[in-house]
């Protein structure tokens, strides 16, 4: 790894939204699209950039 490799992973948060369960139908897998995090089992809406 480099240092700058270390610095991200640094700054890396320690959950990431993408591994929680969905809000609505408790599946998965969620995905970030146009800066909404959506569930692709229901097509819920789970977060937005505005809840940031």
């Amino acid at each position: 790894m480099t240092e700058a490799d270390d610095a991200a992973a640094e700054r890396t948060p320690v959950g990431r939204a993408e591994d929680l369960p969905c809000d609505y139908c408790g599946g998965g897998p969620l995905v970030w699209r146009k800066c909404k995090l959506i569930c692709l089992q229901c097509r819920q809406i789970n977060k937005s950039c505005a809840d940031l």
